[in-house]
Parts: C-alpha cells; structure tokens; sequence
C-alpha cells in the first residue's frame, strides 16, 4: 500500500513547475520593464521642447476640424518642428487628460486626415516641417490635456489648453 504523497507526486510536481513558470512571466513582462523603465521625462518650457535630434513647438490646438462619428469630435494638434541633421523618428503620440485616466492615440489614419495637412511623426534628418496630430475625442472630454511625444529615451510632454 502506496502513501497518499507517493501517488501525487507527479501531479504536485507538475503543479509546483507550473506555479514557478507563472512567477517567472510575471517578474519577466511586469516586473522587470518598470523598473528598467529610463525614459526622461522632457517638459515643454513656452510651448517647446527639444526630443529626438529636433526641437519641437506646440502651435495650435482647434477642435472639430475633422469629421467625427456621433457622439464623438476631433482635436487637431499642430506641431512645429526645426528638423535638423541629427533628427530621429518619434514614436506614437499619445494624448491624456490632465486630472483623469483616459488616453487617446492618435487617429489620423483612421479619420482619413489628407497628407497635405502636414506630417503624422517627427520625420528624420530634415528641414524644418509641420506636425498634425488629430485626435478622436468622445464629447466629454474637454481639457485640459498632456500631449506626450516619445523619441530616443525621452517623451517630451506639452500642456494642451483650449
């Protein structure tokens, strides 16, 4: 007669194998990129900040300039930009309420904005060009906002006041 611990030792063996894998993706996929996490933070001083090889201005902010489904309505954000020789690309803009958790993507693509509106990312190794970010916006949402823009370790982070 076999002991109750003998004949569940590879269930139990199993299990502990399978509690160690799920501790290990944890520390793996949140642990450990949160506390790598070396991007600086740059703030916008008078509407600009220098990220990513270029200096950018915040020039303009204009709700429904676009066409927006129901219920919903659009923030274009125009960005100017110094380019420059040691201009890199930007990742995506992002943009949150300043005293509440929503953040929006940019959505240009989705909204069918025309190319000839300007830019929708930080272009590399170029002159001087302009940047329009276009949000889609349910109707609640009024401000004031962050507009933050990553490039190169760095997000540089603008006020949005309309």
């Amino acid at each position: 007669m076999t002991s109750w611990w003998r004949r569940q030792r590879v269930p139990l063996v199993s299990l502990l194998v399978a509690a160690v894998a799920v501790v290990g993706v944890h520390v793996w996929f949140d642990v450990l990129p949160a506390s790598t996490d070396d991007t600086t933070v740059v703030e916008a001083r008078d509407g600009s900040a220098e990220i990513a090889g270029q200096t950018l201005a915040l020039d303009s902010a204009r709700w429904g300039e676009f066409d927006a489904p129901a219920g919903s309505r659009t923030l274009s954000i125009r960005i100017e930009s110094g380019g420059g020789s040691d201009a890199t690309t930007c990742g995506q803009f992002t943009l949150a309420e300043a005293e509440g958790d929503r953040v929006w993507s940019n959505a240009r693509s989705v909204l069918d904005v025309p190319f000839e509106a300007g830019e929708s990312y930080c272009q590399e190794a170029s002159g001087p060009y302009a940047i329009l970010a276009v949000f889609l916006l349910p109707d609640d949402a009024d401000g004031p906002f962050v507009l933050e823009i990553p490039g190169d370790g760095e997000v540089a982070r603008f006020v949005v006041e309309l």
